[in-house]
């Protein structure tokens, strides 16, 4: 007999991978790229560009986003898999 997920713990789960994918990107993306960007923006408009404040917003709106995201879909796994252990196959 197969055991039903516990729905919230595994949303819980995926939420933080997702959580800890997207930072670890944007850290990487951002010690890679935002020099660059930095100097596109400065060659464009002036002294305008990302500063560390900025990038920290975004890094923080972009982790709570990936939470909600990895949460839900994590989440909608679990469901449809104690919903699926309901339907009998013969």
């Amino acid at each position: 007999m197969e055991q039903k997920l516990n729905t919230l713990k595994f949303g819980i789960a995926g939420g933080i991978i997702g959580v800890v994918s997207v930072l670890l990107a944007e850290v990487f993306l951002w010690i890679k790229y935002v020099p660059y960007y930095n100097n596109l923006m400065q060659n464009v408009y002036g002294t305008i560009g990302l500063t560390t404040l900025g990038v920290l917003k975004i890094i923080f709106i972009s982790a709570i986003v990936a939470f909600v995201f990895s949460f839900l879909m994590t989440w909608l796994f679990a469901w449809i898999y104690n919903k699926l252990l309901m339907v009998k196959v013969n």
